[in-house]
C-alpha cells in the first residue's frame, strides 16, 4: 500500500483546502510523527500569498516543528508566523492580528485548554474573524480535552490510525519489538483478585484449573529481566512509562532492570524538552536511561538514542499504540523497542498491530515474543471470568425489571444464592478505581442501561444539570441562560449555571467539570465577556483605521456601541477602576486616555501652529479648511468667541489654552464687523453711485455684502430694537435717496419677470453712463459693471413684442444710435473715434 509520500501530502493538502473553503475549518487526527506537519507545509506552499499564523502550545512543540522543517529542507517564509502561547503579551497578539491571516493553525489543539494558552487562542480567533481554522490533533492525546472538540465541531476531519500510517510508510516501523511480561507475579495477581471476588459473591472455584495451567506456562518461560538486557542495544535508552504507577515500578527497580551502574535521568514533573536534549547530548558513559511518563504534547526528536523501553500498566490497545508512536517520534527511525507488560492482555497488542499493518497492505516489523505460550491460557481464563460476569449481569437485569437496582441492599442474594448486592457494589468500586478488578467500557455501558448509579447523589445532580445545559446549548447555541430559566422538565438551569460560575470564580470547580462546560461555550464572567466582545470590535476598528479616534455615536455593523464603550473605558481609567489587564490590552491599541474634547482641541491647535508657521499670523479666513480637513477658520473664530463670551460659549478656553494661542499671536479683539461692512457698503455707493447690487454679491475678502445690506434694510424698516440709535442714523444716511430712486421702478419690477428686471437694471446703468458723458457711442460688448452687461445697443436684448414700445422709448431717451456702425458719435468728435481715457476719465476701458 506504500505510495509516493509527496503525492500523498499534496493530495491531503487539496482535501484540506476543499474543507476549509466549504466549512471554514478542518482538523487532522494523526498519530504523533506521522506527517501531519508535512501535509500542512504542502498546503502552505500551495497558497504562496496566504498569511498563516501557526500556533503551538509551548516551546517544546515549536522546537519539534522547527526541527522537522529543517530535516525536510522547508524554509519558513516571513508570511508564516510560528508562535507559542507562552509569548502572550497583548502587543504581540495584536501584531499578529495585523497580519490579517488567511488561516490559523492550532497545532496540538487538545493542549489549548490550559490557561492562558486557551485564552490566547480565543483572543486570536476573535481578532481574526476572517481566518479559517486548521487543527492538528495527535491521536495519542486524550479525547477528553473538551475545548478542542468544541472548536472543531462540524469541521471537515481527516483521521488515520497508526496501523494505516505504518502501512503507508508515514511512520517508519521499529527495527524490532521484544514483548515481555514484567513483573509476572503482578500479572497473575490480577486474575487471582477476580477469582476471589467471585468466590466472595457466592461463586467459588471459577477458573482455578486454567489459572494453574497459566502459572505453569509463565514459570516455563522464565524471568523477563535477562531477556530485557539482551534485547537492549548499547547506548542511551528512553524509558516511556504508561502512567505514574509504571514509573514508580521502574524507579524502584532501576538496578535490577538496567544494571548496577545505570545513570538515570528521571523527569518527575512530566516531559521537559530542555532536560531531554541535555541528556541526549551528554557524553556516553555506560548505561544511561531517560525515564518519563508518556504524556500528550509535541516532541522534538532526540539525537543519539539507541532504543526505547515501553513500561505498560494496562492491556489497552489504544494506549499501546500511543506509546509506540511517541517512542518512534522521539528516538527516530527504526529504533528497537522492548515492551514490559504488567498484564497478559498487553502481550497481544504488538502482534495485533503487525497483523493490522500487513492486512492494510504494509510490511510489519520483527517481533520477539518469549511469552507467546502464556497468551492462550490467559485468554481461556479471561473467557471463563467473562462468562461468569454475563451470568451476574443477567441476574442484575432481572432485578432491574422489578425495581431500582440502586435500592438493593449490599447483602441482597438471588434465589440461586448469588450475592447480587455485593457484586453491584464491587462494580461501582472498580469503576471508581477504589478496588482492583476488571470492568470494560462496554460492560460499564451495559450496566448504565440498567440504571446503575456510579456516583454519589451530588454528582448525579450535577450530571443532570450538565445534560440540561447541553440540551439548551443545542437549541440556542450558547449558555447565556436567564437566571430564572427552567427547562421543560422543570430543572432550574439558570440557577445551576450561576452556581457553577460562582464555584469556578472561587476556584472550587473541578478541572474536568470546567472543561466540559467550556466545551459547551460556558461564559464564566458575563461582564468580562461583554468587555471582550467590545474590545474585539475596537481591534477591528483599529485595524481598519489605524486609530481609536472613534466618533462618540459610532456603532459597529454588529451593533456594538463602540464610541460609547471607549468613553466608558476612559472614564474608568480616570476613576482608577479599570482592571490592569484591561488597561494593558487597551494600551496595546495606543489608546489615548485623555478627554475626547481635549484631543480634538489639541489636534486643531496643531493645525493652527502649522498655519502660523506658514503665514506668520492667525488671521485665518472663516471658511478656511487645512489640508488635513480641520475647519481651522471656524475653530479660531470659536476660540475668540469663547474668550469674549465665556458664559454663552459651549467651548472651554482655559488659561493654559489661551497662553498657547497667545504664543501664535492670536488677536482676541477684531474690529467691529458691522462697522467694517458699513464702511464697505459706503465705499461701494461712493464708487458706483447706488447700492443696487445682487444679493449674492461678495467682496474680495469674502464678505457677502449684498445679503448684509438686505438684512439691514429689513431691520431698519421694521424698527428692530437690535439696531442702536447710532446705527439707525448711519443706515438712514447710507440708504438716503435709494428708496426714493427705486420707488418709481417698484411697481414696474413687481410686474416684471426675472428677465425683465435684469433688462431694467442694465438700462439704468446705461442711462447713468450716457448722462455722465453726454454721449452715445457703442459700448464694448464684453464690458461688465457689477455683473451687468452694458451693451446698451445690443439687439439681442430686445424685449418681447408686447413690451417693445416701452423699451424703444427707453432707448431713445438715451440715444438714437441702435447699431455699432450707425452710431453718430459725440458732438465735436468724429464718428467711431474713442474718447480719451485720461486722469479722472469715466470712460469704460476698451478691450475688456
Amino acid at each position: 500500500m506504500a505510495e509516493n509520500l509527496q503525492e500523498y501530502y499534496k493530495r491531503m493538502a487539496e482535501a484540506i483546502d476543499t474543507q476549509l473553503e466549504q466549512k471554514g475549518k478542518a482538523a487532522l487526527f494523526y498519530p504523533v510523527g506521522s506527517g501531519s506537519g508535512r501535509i500542512v507545509w504542502a498546503w502552505i506552499n500551495a497558497h504562496p500569498d496566504a498569511a498563516v499564523i501557526w500556533v503551538v502550545p509551548g516551546e517544546t512543540r515549536r522546537g519539534m516543528r522547527l526541527e522537522e522543517a529543517k530535516r525536510i529542507g522547508q524554509e519558513i517564509p516571513p508570511r508564516v508566523q510560528l508562535i507559542h502561547c507562552e509569548d502572550n503579551t497583548p502587543q504581540r497578539w495584536l501584531e499578529l492580528a495585523k497580519i490579517r491571516p488567511a488561516c490559523i493553525i492550532l497545532d496540538g489543539s487538545r493542549e489549548f485548554t490550559a490557561f492562558p494558552c486557551g485564552e490566547r487562542v480565543r483572543w486570536l480567533q476573535r481578532f481574526s474573524p476572517q481566518a479559517k481554522l486548521l487543527g492538528l490533533i495527535d491521536t495519542d492525546q486524550p479525547v477528553s480535552c473538551c475545548l478542542a472538540e468544541a472548536m472543531f465541531q462540524g469541521a471537515g476531519t481527516f483521521s488515520i490510525s497508526l496501523t494505516e500510517a505504518l502501512a503507508r510508510g508515514l511512520v517508519t516501523p521499529p527495527a524490532a519489538d521484544t514483548v515481555l511480561l514484567w513483573p509476572a507475579e503482578t500479572a497473575l495477581e490480577e486474575f487471582r483478585i477476580q477469582m476471589k471476588q467471585w468466590n466472595a459473591a457466592g461463586v467459588p472455584g471459577v477458573g482455578e484449573k486454567v489459572f494453574t495451567n497459566l502459572r505453569r506456562a509463565v514459570e516455563k518461560c522464565g524471568p523477563a529481566l535477562p531477556r530485557l538486557r539482551e534485547a537492549l542495544p548499547k547506548g542511551k535508552q528512553l524509558v516511556l512509562c504508561e502512567d505514574a504507577a509504571a514509573m514508580r515500578r521502574v524507579t524502584e527497580n532501576l538496578e535490577a532492570l538496567f544494571g548496577p551502574d545505570t545513570e538515570a535521568t528521571i523527569l518527575k514533573d512530566g516531559w521537559d524538552q530542555e532536560m531531554a536534549v541535555r541528556f541526549a547530548a551528554s557524553p556516553a558513559r555506560g548505561a544511561q536511561v531517560l525515564v518519563t511518563v508518556s504524556t500528550p504534547g509535541g516532541l522534538a526528536r532526540l539525537a543519539g538514542m539507541a532504543g526505547a523501553v515501553l513500561v505498560r500498566s494496562t492491556g489497552l490497545e489504544q494506549n499501546h499504540r500511543r506509546m509506540l508512536a511517541r517512542a518512534l517520534a522521539l528516538c527516530g527511525d527504526s529504533a528497537p523497542l522492548v515492551e514490559l507488560n504488567v498484564s497478559f492482555a498487553g502481550l497481544r497488542n504488538a502482534e495485533d498491530l503487525v497483523q493490522g499493518t500487513e492486512q492494510a497492505g504494509g510490511t510489519g516489523f520483527p517481533l520477539e515474543e518469549p511469552y507467546q505460550a502464556c497468551i492462550r491460557p490467559a485468554r481461556q481464563l479471561q473467557r471463563q471470568l467473562d462468562a461468569q460476569w454475563e451470568q451476574a449481569f443477567a441476574a442484575a437485569k432481572e432485578a432491574a425489571a422489578k425495581g431500582d437496582i440502586n435500592e438493593l441492599p449490599r447483602g441482597f442474594t438471588t434465589e440461586a444464592g448469588f450475592g447480587l448486592g455485593r457484586w453491584l457494589e464491587l462494580q461501582r468500586q472498580i469503576q471508581a478505581g477504589e478496588k482492583l478488578g476488571r470492568l470494560t467500557a462496554e460492560q460499564a455501558a451495559r450496566l448504565e442501561k440498567l440504571g446503575i448509579a456510579w456516583k454519589q447523589r451530588m454528582e448525579q445532580a450535577w450530571e443532570r444539570g450538565y445534560a440540561a445545559a447541553r440540551e439548551y446549548r443545542g437549541e440556542y447555541g450558547n449558555l447565556m441562560v436567564p437566571v430564572r430559566y427552567r427547562d421543560k422538565n422543570g430543572f432550574a438551569l439558570g440557577e445551576w449555571i450561576v452556581y457553577n460560575r460562582q464555584r469556578f470564580l472561587g476556584n472550587n470547580l473541578s478541572t474536568d467539570r470546567a472543561e466540559r462546560l467550556e466545551a459547551l461555550g460556558m461564559v464564566w464572567d458575563t461582564v468580562q465577556d461583554i468587555w471582550e466582545q467590545s474590545y474585539c470590535a475596537a481591534v477591528q476598528y483599529w485595524l481598519d483605521h489605524g486609530t481609536l479616534e472613534v466618533p462618540v455615536k459610532y456603532t459597529t455593523p454588529e451593533g456594538v456601541a463602540l464610541g460609547v464603550w471607549l468613553g466608558s473605558q476612559r472614564a474608568a481609567y480616570k476613576a482608577g477602576t479599570i482592571k490592569p489587564v484591561q488597561k494593558a490590552w487597551l494600551e496595546a491599541l495606543d489608546v489615548d486616555w485623555t478627554n475626547r474634547n481635549d484631543r480634538k482641541w489639541q489636534a486643531a491647535y496643531d493645525a493652527a501652529a502649522r498655519y502660523y508657521q506658514a503665514h506668520g499670523d492667525l488671521n485665518v479666513p472663516s471658511e478656511y479648511i487645512d489640508p488635513d480637513g480641520v475647519l481651522l477658520g471656524k475653530w479660531v473664530s470659536r476660540q475668540r468667541y469663547a474668550w469674549q463670551n465665556p458664559d454663552r460659549s459651549s467651548a472651554r478656553l482655559t488659561p493654559e489654552r489661551k497662553a498657547l494661542l497667545d504664543q501664535l499671536g492670536m488677536v482676541w479683539q477684531k474690529p467691529d464687523s458691522w462697522q467694517h461692512r458699513y464702511e464697505l457698503a459706503a465705499a461701494y455707493k461712493a464708487a458706483q453711485g447706488s447700492l443696487e447690487l445682487p444679493a449674492q454679491y461678495r467682496t474680495e475678502e469674502g464678505i457677502w455684502l449684498g445679503s448684509w445690506l438686505s438684512r439691514q434694510k429689513q431691520l431698519l424698516q421694521k424698527g428692530d430694537k437690535s439696531l442702536s440709535g447710532e446705527r439707525v442714523k448711519a443706515l438712514k444716511e447710507l440708504f438716503r435717496g435709494e428708496l426714493e430712486r427705486r420707488s418709481g421702478a417698484v411697481r414696474t419690477r413687481a410686474r416684471c419677470s426675472v428677465r425683465e428686471r435684469n433688462w431694467l437694471n442694465n438700462y439704468r446703468h446705461a442711462k447713468a453712463y450716457a448722462k455722465r458723458r453726454e454721449i452715445c457711442w457703442s459700448l464694448p460688448a464684453m464690458w461688465m459693471k457689477r455683473g451687468s452687461a452694458l451693451a446698451s445697443g445690443s439687439p439681442t436684448c430686445g424685449p418681447p413684442a408686447r413690451r417693445g414700445l416701452t423699451r424703444s422709448r427707453s432707448r431713445r431717451s438715451i440715444s438714437p444710435c441702435w447699431t455699432r456702425s450707425g452710431c453718430s458719435g459725440t458732438p465735436g468728435r468724429p464718428s467711431g473715434s474713442a474718447p480719451s481715457a485720461g486722469p479722472g476719465s469715466t470712460a469704460p476701458p476698451t478691450g475688456i
